[in-house]
């Protein structure tokens, strides 16, 4: 490796080889043991790699905008991870298609900074560039609807707050979809199913003004016109996220996500990885070779807007999205200028007939008073 220290023409060579079991360091071309700084600069190796590769998208390079005054998609993530695996495809595939959508993590890694790290760069690289909404509930690890309560409780968090907290999210950005996790939490995590739960009891308190008063305050009531869970056995739904999209250079929304899951290296570890990749003999490139917890597959848990039909492919049938309110609204806008100027065209035209009807009306009373003249200076010769 050769160093370069600014304008400075000094470079610092070594040569590392391994020999009996100990690294030798040539500085300079004088050989040394240093077994020490040998291992200093393995651990710096091993990390300077680390970095460059999470770091790939730097905080520099990062401009994050505020999150969305109001979104067509709200997705409740119980972890930082959990939006590339079992929510994999969602993401990618509202970006792609123009489709607002904003994060909501049920859970954060205040402890764990790292986690924090990957959140932002897994993000960034499946095209999110609003901030997520961060709750302020610890990540515990629970396998149960009553054990993920109790840890919970016993942490100062009940099960309203978590209930609260969703209907606060759902009134402030009012969504047309909603989703959530599976009611089992996929692999019986608990927090998967608390979150899961309170979401679906926010779906219904977030239309009611009585309940919780600081958001309905804040934000009014909102009702959200189609819940769906994931894995939910009834009126199902597989999504479109393995045709290639042409936002992503070919790649499809599935594979986005999996490209984002890269980026939480501290969970790749955990049989996620393989879950979402595979082996290397065996790779998965399509959501549908994930036999267990498949990604894609919903359920309409609640809808204000009738069933989806069998031919839909993605959340948002029956839905009026942002970008359809955008474009009424200028459809609007263009018929108003045209109806203006059809009006200020008439009134051109009116004004023109008038001086159609004037001009020889003055024409003619000139020419009786000329003719009144030219009487009276008649008569008075006379």
């Amino acid at each position: 490796m050769t160093f370069f220290y600014k304008n400075f023409n000094i470079s610092l060579v070594f040569n590392i080889k391994t020999f009996k079991g100990d690294i030798f360091i040539n500085l300079f071309g004088t050989k040394r043991v240093c077994k020490t700084l040998s291992i200093l600069l393995f651990f710096l190796i091993c990390f300077s790699g680390y970095a460059q590769e999470n770091a790939h998208i730097s905080s520099e390079t990062q401009q994050w905008n505020d999150p969305l005054e109001r979104a067509d998609l709200l997705l409740f993530s119980s972890h930082a991870d959990d939006e590339h695996l079992f929510f994999a495809g969602i993401l990618p595939y509202c970006i792609a298609n123009g489709i607002k959508a904003q994060v909501v993590y049920m859970t954060n890694h205040n402890d764990n900074p790292i986690r924090n790290t990957e959140l932002l760069n897994g993000l960034w690289a499946v095209g999110i560039t609003n901030s997520p909404v961060i709750s302020p509930f610890p990540d515990l690890f629970s396998e149960s609807l009553e054990e993920a309560i109790r840890v919970y409780k016993s942490r100062g968090v009940s099960e309203d707050d978590f209930i609260a907290f969703c209907t606060e999210n759902i009134r402030r950005f009012k969504p047309q979809v909603a989703v959530g996790h599976d009611i089992n939490g996929e692999y019986s995590h608990g927090t998967h199913i608390l979150s899961s739960v309170a979401l679906m009891k926010a779906v219904v308190l977030a239309g009611d003004p009585n309940y919780h008063s600081e958001s309905f305050e804040k934000y009014g009531i909102w009702d959200t016109p189609k819940t769906y869970i994931n894995l939910w056995k009834e009126r199902p739904i597989v999504l479109s996220i393995n045709e290639p999209l042409v936002f992503f250079n070919g790649k499809s929304a599935f594979q986005v996500s999996q490209h984002g899951f890269s980026y939480h290296k501290s969970q790749h570890w955990t049989w996620f990885y393989r879950w979402v990749y595979g082996t290397e003999q065996a790779p998965i490139t399509s959501s549908t070779q994930i036999r267990i917890y498949t990604p894609g597959r919903y359920g309409l848990y609640r809808t204000l807007v009738g069933d989806d039909s069998q031919e839909a492919g993605d959340f948002f049938e029956n839905t009026l999205l942002i970008k359809d309110i955008i474009e009424e609204q200028f459809e609007e806008e263009q018929i108003i200028d045209i109806i203006s100027i059809y009006d200020e065209q008439e009134k051109i035209e009116s004004e023109k007939q008038y001086l159609k009807f004037l001009i020889p009306a003055f024409i003619v009373l000139a020419a009786v008073l000329l003719l009144l003249l030219f009487l009276k200076k008649k008569s008075k010769r006379e």
